[in-house]
């Protein structure tokens, strides 16, 4: 039965190292395909990634490339010759971006910095949403409440029978439209302020600050390879390139500010527009694909990738919009001071003191195995009263046991006991102390008992 017992357990180890192996094989691979990474992350290898892009930018020798994973408002160390890319930002919060004046990276554009934002229009699913903050959150909700109450006030006011009531709720002296139009004003008027509030915290709507609009897309039918584009002109060298990516998001542009140059057509409708800010310049683009790993297999536009650079001499891809952020938590020093033995120092102690746990490194006999008998005489699988009698018998010698009891009873008591009780207890006492066989300890106790009660 032991040796039983032993391979059962060998066995389970085994199993456990491979369950452990094989999670990490998985883990790994996932790691290195970059799968866990969303659409257009510069850390995904698969065709839907932007790694090739940032590997050869990083291979030319002539570029410092590198990847961030600080927010966006924390961002430190850019100066004019720096080309900031956002590859792949969700068509659904292209809208909601923010340009707070306090944000490092617009200070940098201003300075001569280079912004380039790319929309991932969502033809596949997408993994990650850009997060909001909960104040944030909480003023979009309660947009969304009051745009949902005025839209139902609508419906419920057009579902009337119109010319007959409006004329009897006139004759009645107007009150109910005018009760309807001055709600429906203090509706508006409170989501105004709501935008305000947004605006004075967050910042101002990127769209707002620099004057450009993402119309609604209709219906349409995209061609197998993609729309045919063609160049525009752009605000400064080098020149936009004569040979441009085939475009496959369904969304266009719509430049509300003459600063905008509109780099990229399809048709007569811009997809990529570019203009001054500050010192600098920032790029729109409506679609990523032309910048995937699986884009550049087929043979991308690598002068149109080079432009979107603008000629600086150090490219970020942030890795932030799609959800990546470094923290400063326990992994991070590990990383940084090399401290990798600790990680396998605190597993090979876990495993130890399970297998402590589990197995006892003496062996004992049938009886220890059966869970009778324990090390040191315990007696194993015992209740609580059975426990408590033990441990009496092993402190407490039974000639002494009613003594002690009467010891006890003694000095729990909050007042002095009264000398006729312990007067009326010591004669039991000592009868039970003189003759223990005849006047047993439990009959004793018993007698005692029966003495107090009737005190």
């Amino acid at each position: 039965m032991g040796k039983r017992l032993h391979a059962g357990k060998v066995g389970l180890l085994l199993l456990g190292a491979l369950l452990f192996a094989g999670f990490f094989s998985i883990l790994e691979k996932r790691f290195a395909e970059g799968g866990i990474y969303p659409l257009y992350a510069s850390f995904r290898s698969d065709p839907l990634g932007t790694s090739a892009f940032y590997e050869s930018l990083e291979q030319l020798g002539t570029f410092t490339v590198s990847r961030n994973r600080t927010p966006l408002n924390q961002v430190g160390g850019l100066d004019e010759d720096t080309a900031i890319l956002l590859l792949g930002y969700p068509r659904d919060g292209f809208e909601d971006l923010r340009a707070p004046g306090s944000s490092p990276v617009m200070k940098a554009v201003g300075e001569g910095a280079r912004l380039v934002i790319t929309m991932n229009p969502e033809l596949v699913p997408e993994v990650f949403q850009p997060g909001r903050s909960e104040l944030e959150d909480d003023w979009i909700e309660r947009r969304r409440r009051l745009r949902e109450k005025r839209a139902s006030r609508r419906d419920g006011e057009s579902g009337r029978d119109g010319p007959r009531e409006t004329a009897d709720t006139e004759e009645a002296g107007g009150g109910a439209v005018g009760g309807g139009r001055e709600t429906n004003q203090g509706d508006v008027d409170e989501e105004a302020k709501l935008d305000r509030q947004m605006e004075e915290v967050l910042g101002p709507l990127l769209t707002d600050k620099l004057g450009f609009g993402v119309p609604p897309s209709g219906p349409f039918e995209r061609p197998s390879e993609g729309w045919e584009t063609r160049p525009g002109e752009t605000i400064s060298a080098p020149a936009v390139p004569s040979e441009l990516p085939a475009w496959r998001s369904q969304y266009r542009f719509e430049a509300k500010d003459p600063a905008w140059k509109v780099v990229a057509y399809v048709g007569e409708e811009a997809v990529v527009i570019e203009r001054v800010f500050g010192g600098g310049s920032i790029v729109l683009a409506s679609d990523t694909y032309f910048a995937s790993n699986e884009s550049l297999h087929h043979g991308a536009e690598p002068g149109f990738l080079l432009w979107l650079t603008g000629g600086k001499a150090k490219v970020i891809f942030d890795e932030t919009i799609h959800g990546t952020t470094e923290t400063g938590g326990a992994m991070k020093l590990i990383r940084r001071y090399r401290a990798h033995g600790v990680i396998v120092g605190i597993l090979v102690f876990v495993s130890l003191w399970a297998w402590r746990s589990a197995t006892p490194l003496v062996r004992g006999g049938e009886a220890q195995d059966r869970g009778l008998v324990g090390e040191g005489g315990m007696v194993l699988g015992e209740g609580t009263g059975t426990g408590l009698i033990r441990l009496l018998r092993r402190s407490v010698p039974s000639a002494l046991l009613l003594s002690r009891c009467v010891e006890v009873w003694a000095q729990s008591r909050t007042t002095a006991p009264a000398s006729t009780e312990r007067t009326r207890l010591d004669p039991l006492l000592a009868r039970h102390q003189l003759d223990p066989k005849r006047f047993g300890i439990v009959d004793s106790y018993r007698a005692m008992v029966d003495l107090l009660r009737k005190r």
